[in-house]
């Protein structure tokens, strides 16, 4: 199995200002054309990269650790047409009155500031704390054990509390002064940008930082949410597509330029984090349409 989701509507677990909590796991690229939603929509990206575009021409990049807040009736989509690989918990809220939100501990006061800082937070992403990250891999679980656990007396109420811990939390990182990234990770990323069409190891990477390996990968991992050969991976495809679209070099040419041992490989990897091959891909651009996904291997 490819990608595993859940979607529960508010009002199945006793939360009528939730028209939706889901949770998605992935491991290809899924198709997620243009739409909108009603209410808010919080996304969370606990493991994985990917980014969003919005109907102006935004374009969001959103990794492992942050979350996104796109208001209501806001057009929307993954970049092109594609969600990469990733596991996310999204959460749509009702825009409604304040009596939607009854069934919860917050006071009339504090569902108004909740409102203020979604609203002033719109299509900016922000970092997890440490008690965020806490609640929404504990969301993320109690979603995963729903089909099984739905007539529990407790399951409802679980989801209803790790969901408005979620929403606290959100608030609070929200209203907080931004976090510029480490000096250290900004290094590694630019080490593999300069050596992008080089066959490049992880020991070259620890060499250059001049940190343990264990060290650099909890350094990476707390900064981006992904682990240097993932975010190494994703900046490869990310400049192969830029060749695709603006040159007429080979496949094969463009697989050695930006560092893949070959045409085959490359092509594989370029499908599981775009959900097309490589010919398709610069087809539909150079053609300026949509692109038909190919089904995956």
């Amino acid at each position: 199995m490819t990608t595993e989701s859940i979607e529960i509507p508010g009002r199945q677990i006793g939360l009528p200002m939730v028209i939706h909590v889901s949770r998605v796991r992935s491991h290809t690229a899924r198709r997620i054309s243009w739409h909108s939603h009603e209410g808010f929509e919080l996304l969370f990206l606990l493991e994985g990269a990917t980014a969003y575009e919005f109907a102006d021409r935004q374009v969001l990049q959103l990794a492992g650790g942050h979350f996104l807040v796109i208001p209501p009736g806001v057009v929307h989509r993954g970049q092109h047409n594609v969600r990469s690989p990733c596991t996310i918990c999204g959460l749509a809220l009702s825009a409604a009155a304040a009596g939607a939100w009854k069934h919860t501990t917050f006071t009339p006061a504090d569902v108004q500031r909740i409102r203020s800082a979604l609203e002033s937070s719109s299509r900016t992403v922000h970092p997890f704390n440490p008690s965020l990250r806490w609640l929404v891999r504990r969301l993320m679980d109690a979603l995963a054990g729903f089909p099984a656990s739905a007539e529990s007396p407790t399951t409802a109420a679980t989801l209803r509390t790790l969901i408005c811990g979620v929403l606290l939390e959100s608030m609070v990182q929200m209203l907080s002064p931004p976090r510029a990234p480490q000096a250290s990770v900004a290094a590694a990323i630019d080490f593999f940008r300069q050596h992008l069409d080089e066959p490049i190891h992880i020991p070259d990477l620890v060499r250059h930082l001049g940190f343990s390996r264990a060290r650099t990968f909890e350094l990476f991992k707390s900064q981006t949410g992904l682990t240097p050969n993932d975010y190494l991976q994703r900046l490869r495809i990310e400049k192969a597509r830029e060749l695709l679209r603006a040159t007429r070099r080979s496949i094969t040419a463009i697989a050695l330029e930006t560092g893949f041992s070959s045409g085959q490989y490359f092509c594989t990897v370029f499908r599981r984090y775009t959900g097309l091959s490589p010919a398709a891909y610069r087809q539909a651009n150079r053609a300026g349409k949509p692109a038909r996904r190919t089904p995956a291997p």
